[in-house]
């Protein structure tokens, strides 16, 4: 139990600061004039926002697994999403196609950021899994299937 317990304090950290950068990330989207529309918001926010901060959550409860599971899938999306809009894909939020301005630098900073924050968010949810499934289930002396007595 304690390493799981060492396990929720790890992730916490970590997805505190997947947050405090993906905050940070979004004020430089702002501060560029990067276009994140409605639309954009609700594709973006559940997975990569409000997900890790329930997985976090859902990590402390007997259904760890899940919790780990979310996290893992969470970040792992929210790796190949940032990797892909701000580095790979044509388009307003790609780092190297940027127009000059004060907020270009920290938008590219931020980005980079937000990526090694997720890359690390998959190994907090890869380490997370491993705990929980090591973790004992909270059931006692379970009586064995079929048995009637």
């Amino acid at each position: 139990m304690r390493e799981m317990f060492r396990t929720a304090l790890y992730v916490n950290s970590v997805v505190a600061a997947y947050a405090l950068v993906s905050a940070a990330h979004g004020a430089s989207h702002a501060g560029h004039g990067v276009p994140f529309f409605p639309p954009q918001w609700a594709y973006v926010a559940p997975p990569l926002l409000a997900a890790p901060l329930g997985a976090a959550l859902v990590l402390r409860t007997r259904f760890r697994r899940v919790g780990a599971w979310l996290l893992l899938a969470s970040m792992a999306f929210s790796l190949l999403f940032g990797v892909a809009y701000h580095f790979l894909l044509p388009g307003p939020d790609n780092v190297f196609s940027m127009h000059p301005g004060p907020w270009k630098a920290p938008f590219a900073a931020t980005a980079a950021l937000v990526a090694v924050a997720s890359a690390v968010g998959v190994f907090a949810g890869l380490r997370a899994l491993r705990a929980a499934s090591r973790a004992p289930t909270g059931r006692r002396n379970p009586a064995p299937r079929g048995d009637t007595r």
